[in-house]
């Protein structure tokens, strides 16, 4: 993202993922993070991971395939704000998170960065690289899903991976209410105010293979996926 001259910088949501393939979900996901976050980010990036570093033992997408994919499922979507960036594809070895937010941080010094990530993983980040350090480099917003699905187990999460962390007031209020926590870093993590959904990517790609209509994909998306059939059968088959 590049800043216009003479416009103060504000800050970016960064939803990281495989997006293999992108569905109705991540969209949904995105779209309460922006409101949440109206008026501290101007739009959300959405980064496939090139080599993702947690999957190596299932087929998966090749990297361009999986970025055409979110680029054809946001141009169906229709919000501008919403963009497709392929970063992790410049740099060589695992896709780190880490990696990717200090990339991001170099490249736009300006920009706060908010990453979006879901409930299951926010619960592994002792497990991934650098991941209790993340608050350093950015803000974390989670989604519900998994092990943290309501605001008791994000608080509880929260304070087994950060004890210093110190709850704040709640972004919004009333129904929209986010609870929010300080994190020792710098950074804040925040709950989406969003009612968890089983909807997975792994159910897409077994309903696709099954030779069943996904729910929740876009017609581009699935015209693409169509027209790289065997490629995409031969990576998903993998993981049965």
């Amino acid at each position: 993202m590049t800043v216009a001259p003479g416009r103060a910088a504000g800050g970016r949501l960064l939803y990281g993922g495989t997006f293999d393939p992108p569905h109705r979900r991540h969209l949904e996901v995105a779209a309460a993070a922006l409101r949440l976050l109206e008026g501290r980010v101007d739009g959300a990036d959405f980064i496939p991971s090139a080599r993702p570093p947690h999957k190596p033992g299932r087929g998966v997408l090749p990297f361009a395939l999986r970025c055409a994919l979110v680029e054809a499922a946001l141009a169906e979507n229709g919000d501008r704000r919403l963009r497709c960036n392929r970063m992790e594809g410049e740099r060589q070895g695992p896709s780190y998170t880490w990696d990717t937010l200090a990339a991001f941080r170099a490249a736009q010094p300006g920009v706060r960065p908010y990453f979006l990530l879901g409930g299951e993983d926010y619960a592994l980040l002792p497990t991934w690289r650098h991941g209790l350090a993340l608050p350093h480099l950015c803000s974390l917003v989670v989604a519900p899903r998994g092990d943290v699905a309501d605001a008791a187990a994000f608080r509880a999460v929260t304070r087994e991976n950060w004890p210093d962390a110190r709850e704040l007031a709640p972004l919004r209020s009333g129904v929209d209410a986010a609870p929010r926590m300080e994190l020792p870093g710098g950074g804040v993590a925040v709950l989406l105010p969003l009612a968890p959904e089983a909807v997975s990517s792994s159910e897409v790609r077994a309903a696709w293979l099954a030779g069943r209509a996904p729910e929740g994909l876009a017609p581009g998306v699935l015209q693409i996926l169509d027209q790289h059939r065997e490629a995409v059968a031969a990576a998903w088959q993998e993981e049965r």
